[in-house]
């Protein structure tokens, strides 16, 4: 089975998965590329890469480092510029930092599904954001993730139908301009709060409960 890989160029990895545009020529018969992301073991999108692991085995080690074992949340996409990482899940909003049109897939409500996402990515504009980051970051997106339809975990009783409804929820998230924007284009108010792998660091911000 061919893969868009060789041992000369690799296409690194962002939630889209990202990957870094150039990597030297490996001497070693199997190449390692090493994965990092914030998300634990468990998550939907570690048995994705799983899969995408098994799919090229028989060219290449998939090194998963979960849990933000190997850089810290939001330093995975300056670890792929630096050629100190190979793939990495890294969100628009990381992207957004150093390519300021990028925050406008950082909005609310913009794909109805998974679907949707993948035509918009398909499409001559999808192609466009992908070149800036791949011309302005050296680095190359090889797709979109989509790992369902976000919940909102709620502490108090009440009925959620529309953005209004969620005034005066404080919900937890990340700090940075374009996560903040995202929580409030809910309608919440948002505690900035570093997200890590365990909901128990979470309630070290003891503010944003819901």
């Amino acid at each position: 089975m061919k893969h868009p890989f060789n041992r000369r160029t690799v296409l690194r990895a962002g939630a889209s998965i990202a990957a870094a545009a150039m990597v030297p020529a490996w001497a070693q018969a199997q190449p390692t590329l090493r994965f990092a992301a914030v998300f634990s073991d468990k998550d939907i999108r570690a048995d994705m890469m799983r899969m995408f692991a098994k799919d090229i085995e028989a060219d290449f080690k998939v090194e998963m480092h979960l849990n933000s074992t190997l850089f810290r949340q939001g330093t995975e996409l300056v670890a792929l510029q630096r050629d100190n990482l190979e793939m990495g899940n890294i969100s628009p909003q990381d992207i957004s930092r150093q390519v300021p049109a990028w925050s406008l897939l950082t909005s609310a409500y913009l794909f109805r599904d998974a679907n949707h996402l993948n035509a918009f990515f398909a499409s001559d504009l999808g192609a466009q954001m992908k070149k800036m980051v791949e011309d302005q970051l050296k680095v190359k997106i090889l797709g979109p993730t989509f790992f369902g339809t976000r919940h909102v975990g709620l502490k108090p009783k009440k009925r959620i139908n529309t953005p209004a409804d969620m005034a005066g929820i404080k919900l937890r998230m990340p700090p940075g301009d374009t996560w903040q924007l995202l929580g409030r284009s809910l309608g919440a108010t948002t505690p900035a709060c570093r997200l890590g792998p365990s909901t128990a660091r979470t309630t070290r911000c003891p503010t944003s409960r819901t």
